[in-house]
């Protein structure tokens, strides 16, 4: 009997609180999650922009003099969601920061809360105010709104984040432990010798990510039906794959970031086999994945409707030394839509 090592889907989360970093840069490699800084200056710069809102903070030191230290958060799809835009901030307004300070000791911050100056607080990545109760936004990944229902539409919709991956890494983080992953002595020797800061990290960058790491991605998704090939549309890194109702793709197409995928109909569930992956990594935390990699996702829509449930088995046998299985789910918010994410690197 062939075992499958199930674990709630996590692939690429690093999360601190209740949020910080998907898919693009990750927060946890730049910034010292273990600890929250405050620092308080006036906003001298600011970059509104995917894939992380940027601010540069003049800020007074006990020593009398200016030090410029530069903020970032999440990215602006997700402040548009929880009603966070961009008039909040001008240049000019002396606010207050709380956030996780950089690990290599730069005046750098991942803000979590904002205090603005008629004492609103903004909640970026944390949904727990720190001064006061006159709050913006909920810090949240969960996409708000009223979730709908209707069986008729099928999957050729769009699907919300309902932030289930966030809290299951959330769990593991603060039981100060990480997955278990059933690893091969191949994949830990690579694991040890991993540099997260090495200045070809993919995930510093706004570079495109491949399988089965961009299904990770806390936007919303959406499923086009195009007769013989579906298209599934991934707001992150504006991500379009290519799903084709047919028989395997023969084994000499060239291998892509996303693969080449093929799906059938089991009932209400889309099944979607995917093989010649050429993205290297299974997650940012140095698990690498060989060519031999190959997935699995099961799409299936609950009888109300209203909630999209997923499930991702993997396998690599360089990697794994057996398959493993990752789950979570997405809900229907009437009215969503996948974003234009115009991804733009550090100016």
């Amino acid at each position: 009997m062939r075992l499958i090592f199930r674990v709630p889907v996590l692939l690429v989360l690093c999360t601190g609180s209740l949020g910080v970093a998907h898919a693009h840069h990750s927060a946890r490699l730049q910034y010292d999650m273990e600890q929250v800084a405050e620092v308080e200056g006036e906003i001298t710069a600011l970059v509104w922009r995917n894939p992380h809102v940027r601010f540069t903070l003049s800020v007074a030191t006990a020593e009398g003099r200016r030090e410029d230290w530069s903020v970032e958060s999440i990215p602006i799809t997700r402040l548009s969601r929880i009603g966070v835009t961009r008039d909040l901030l001008t240049i000019g307004a002396t606010i207050k920061v709380a956030g996780y300070p950089a690990r290599l000791g730069a005046p750098e911050m991942y803000a979590l809360n904002l205090l603005l100056p008629d004492n609103r607080e903004v909640l970026l990545d944390t949904p727990t105010a720190r001064w006061s109760r006159d709050t913006i936004g909920t810090g949240l990944d969960t996409t708000p709104g009223e979730a709908g229902a209707d069986p008729s539409l099928g999957i050729f919709r769009v699907w919300s984040n309902d932030g289930s991956f966030l809290a299951t890494e959330t769990r593991f983080l603060s039981e100060g432990g990480t997955l278990s992953y059933p690893l091969t002595d191949d994949a830990r020797a690579a694991q040890a010798e991993w540099d997260p800061l090495d200045p070809g990290n993919p995930f510093l960058t706004c570079a495109p990510k491949g399988m089965p790491l961009i299904m990770q991605q806390p936007n919303p998704i959406e499923f086009v039906d195009n007769g013989n090939e579906i298209t599934l549309r991934i707001e992150e890194f504006d991500t379009v794959r290519r799903i084709v109702l047919s028989a395997p793709l023969a084994a000499a197409e060239d291998p892509t970031l996303l693969g080449h995928s093929y799906g059938h109909w089991e009932g209400n569930t889309l099944v979607v086999s995917t093989t010649g992956i050429s993205w290297r990594y299974f997650d940012q935390w140095g698990l690498l994945q060989s060519p031999d990699v190959a997935t699995v996702e099961r799409f299936t829509l609950d009888d109300a409707g209203s909630r999209l449930d997923y499930e991702l088995t993997v396998t690599d046998p360089w990697l794994f030394t057996e398959p493993v299985t990752l789950s979570k789910s997405w809900r229907w918010l009437p009215g969503d839509r996948v974003l234009p994410y115009n991804c733009t690197e550090r100016g």
